[in-house]
């Protein structure tokens, strides 16, 4: 019987990696916006008022280190760059007009999210605003070997455009699963290299992915 299920599931992963051969991967049709671009830094919302969409995947309250929102900001950067996206206002310039808006309103009842990021559209004088936001992290426990708790990452990416209000968001969420769990993701598997990766592999992958549905 055992024998039985090995043979049955390496059928099913060869079948898998011709399908995964045939198909290939396929960047969205998306048209990229036109304008001037700025990027906001990545925030880490952890109460319902601070989010642009969706809701807080964990407890309330939890948030990460500054640590990883840097190394994020560095690593959206570095995909923007490879996807050709380079004539952009930078999170370090914008981030002078995230804490510009908050002292702006430092005597006004707490604002709404998007009300907040307009203003920071606003104040960069941009057409449109990238605004990164990280929901959960969850770091690998283990090795790429083996694991005890795979790597886990929420994160989104929201274009704003601040000429007519729209907003167009781009959600990822992911927890590293084993192949036998799941033959649907062996293109990341053999991406990955079999491997169990950290979160921050997890998150320049969703952000890459993310980036292309917005055309950047």
């Amino acid at each position: 019987m055992r024998m039985l299920t090995r043979t049955l599931f390496i059928v099913g992963l060869l079948a898998a990696l011709v399908l995964s051969a045939g198909c290939g991967k396929k960047a969205p049709n998306v048209e990229r916006p036109t304008g001037k671009l700025a990027v906001a830094t990545f925030t880490n919302p952890v109460y319902t008022w601070e989010l642009l969409a969706g809701y807080i995947p964990v407890e309330e309250g939890k948030r990460v280190s500054k640590e990883v929102l840097t190394k994020l900001d560095a690593t959206l950067a570095s995909a923007l760059a490879e996807h050709g996206v380079t004539d952009y206002t930078p999170a370090s310039v914008t981030r002078q007009c995230q804490e510009i808006v908050v002292m702006e309103q430092n005597n006004i009842p707490r604002m709404s999210a998007w009300k907040y990021w307009k203003g920071v559209g606003e104040c960069m004088e941009a057409d449109y605003l990238l605004v990164p936001q990280l929901l959960h992290w969850e770091e690998r426990v283990g090795s790429s070997g083996g694991v005890v708790k795979p790597a886990s990452v929420v994160l989104d990416l929201f274009l704003i455009s601040i000429k007519d209000g729209s907003l167009i968001r781009a959600h990822f969420d992911e927890t590293q699963v084993a192949l036998s769990d799941n033959l649907l993701t062996i293109d990341k598997f053999v991406d990955r290299g079999g491997k169990w990766v950290t979160a921050e592999r997890l998150a320049a992958d969703g952000i890459k992915e993310k980036l292309l549905e917005l055309g950047l």
